[in-house]
């Protein structure tokens, strides 16, 4: 196996007058993608890096993403994306844990980098993409590409090719460690599970510094297809986007799918290019995945995983989906992450690691090729992860006998109130049924009596009313158990989300968790 290069170099050489980004008016074939990548890496070679240096990218999506991945991958180099939504110290942490040589930064961001600079003593050189420099000393990008062309000879399949930090709910942000091998073992997986071909042309809105996009863009590289790039996820912004460049797939996460299908115009815009529309980060509830496909008349498929697992471990194919929606004796489907995917093996197992039988909740471990190599400098967290080469993920969910895996909830996310385990899953699933509610996050709140409380915060669809809390837990009564049931509800104008469209439930529970010494994850 070849490191992340390979992908490139075989399909320059079969197609390489074939365009592979569209970048509003910009475009490049695979050649000229191809003789980027090596010039970058010229340049970077030029600034006196070696192998293994960590590169630390702060960018909106764009074109400069492939010499990025292909580009550190000639020259041996490692990709550190940064969060663009993360504040100053959270940069200045994860460059100076990573002991980043170089940062790249777009205009947007060079304020934020400008504050922090004496913060990050082992940055040697700073790059810029804008057309003015930002700080005395500052790198324009253009000029690295005009280098000679620069290929590391040692370069292998076992090399790190990125250290992605994750979020972490407490405490300071863990840098996964991912090897070339790792990214490229889960993207021939997601190809042979779906048999992408080289027709296919991706969109692509959610931000490219997340491993969720990163998914969907590698094994749709790999499969010859091409890309079509979005700066940051807006719901015109990509209608337009795919009316225009005709894409056949995109990834989204399940608020982005919920901004999408309740924007007032889409049924203005032509669609009809698309064949499938990959989510993950969380399920989508069954009545949302209805009202989707109905708006976009196209595939839906479910990639369950995370940073760790390079990162896809289960999928629920379109098959899936067909009937759960057509069937109703099959539609727990919907609510199903799916099966393993091609190359990973999944279970579900106690506290032992042994397997839960059917029904029963235990915890998602999985073992294969794309597995992290561990945690950077975190060798503790890395031994509790990783037990026997199995990751331990942390999320829990109950496996039927035909091997679908239904998450149950993160960890973290689980309620014990009055000795009751509630699953915020659930919960929110059931609220998303109404017709008045947008979007909708469960959380437990302390309670002298019972330990937890169950907190619905709610965001409404225009021209709901905020007095109908009582017929929400109404709704919700009807539909699930009364200890399930929220015992407060609260409305917000937009429930606070990370960069790649997760709902951040950490910032949500730090008003109520103030200066008490929780009992929970």
């Amino acid at each position: 196996m070849q490191n992340l290069l390979g992908q490139l170099k075989h399909w320059n050489k079969l197609t390489p007058s074939k365009p592979f980004i569209y970048d509003g008016d910009v475009m490049f074939t695979f050649a000229e993608a191809y003789e980027r990548a090596f010039r970058f890496a010229g340049g970077l070679k030029k600034l006196g890096l070696k192998k293994g240096a960590r590169i630390a990218p702060i960018m909106f999506n764009g074109f400069r993403w492939y010499d990025l991945y292909y580009g550190l991958s000639a020259g041996g180099y490692v990709n550190v994306p940064l969060n663009y939504r993360l504040a100053g110290p959270e940069v200045a942490y994860q460059i100076n844990d990573s002991k980043a040589e170089v940062v790249i930064m777009d205009p947007e961001f060079y304020e934020t980098i400008s504050h922090i600079k004496d913060q990050i003593p082992e940055v040697n050189h700073f790059i810029y993409t804008g057309q003015e420099q930002p700080f005395g000393g500052a790198i324009p990008y253009d000029s690295l590409l005009e280098a000679e062309p620069y290929e590391c000879p040692e370069k292998n399949e076992n090399d790190l090719f990125g250290i992605y930090y994750t979020g972490g709910t407490t405490g300071l942000a863990k840098g996964v460690m991912l090897t070339h091998k790792n990214i490229i073992s889960n993207a021939f997986h997601l190809v042979a599970a779906m048999r992408l071909g080289s027709d296919q042309l991706a969109l692509h809105s959610a931000p490219m510094f997340h491993l969720a996009d990163g998914a969907v863009n590698f094994a749709i590289t790999l499969a010859g297809g091409g890309h079509v790039l979005v700066k940051a996820f807006e719901p015109n912004a990509v209608l337009k986007a795919i009316e225009r460049y005709k894409p056949t797939c995109s990834l989204f996460v399940p608020t982005m799918v919920n901004m999408l299908v309740n924007q007032p115009d889409i049924k203005n815009f032509d669609l009809s290019s698309l064949q499938y529309i990959f989510y993950g980060a969380s399920p989508i509830s069954p009545n949302l995945l209805r009202n989707a496909k109905e708006v976009f008349n196209c595939d839906f498929v479910q990639l369950y995983g995370m940073t760790e697992a390079s990162p896809i471990l289960t999928i629920l194919l379109p098959e899936d989906h067909k009937q759960g929606l057509s069937d109703e004796s099959m539609q727990h489907l919907l609510k199903a992450a799916g099966r393993q995917i091609i190359g990973v093996e999944v279970r579900v197992v106690d506290k032992e690691g042994k397997d839960v039988r059917p029904g029963e909740v235990g915890e998602i471990i999985a073992y294969g090729d794309n597995i992290m190599q561990g945690y950077w400098n975190k060798p503790e967290e890395t031994a509790a992860a990783l037990i026997d080469g199995w990751y331990w993920t942390k999320d829990l969910a109950t496996i039927d006998e035909d091997h679908y895996v239904y998450m149950v909830d993160r960890a973290k996310d689980m309620i014990i109130t009055g000795g009751e385990n509630v699953y915020s899953v659930e919960v929110e699933d059931t609220l998303m049924g109404h017709p008045d509610i947008l979007e909708a996050a469960v959380i437990g709140v302390p309670h002298e009596e019972w330990g937890e409380t169950i907190l619905a915060v709610v965001v409404l669809k225009p021209n709901a009313a905020e007095d109908e809390a009582a017929a929400f837990r109404e709704f919700c009564k009807q539909r699930i158990a009364s200890y399930k049931v929220p015992k407060k509800i609260e409305f917000v104008d937009a429930l606070p989300k990370s960069g790649a469209g997760k709902i951040l439930k950490k910032e949500l529970r730090e008003k109520y968790w103030e200066g008490i010494e929780r009992r929970i994850g």
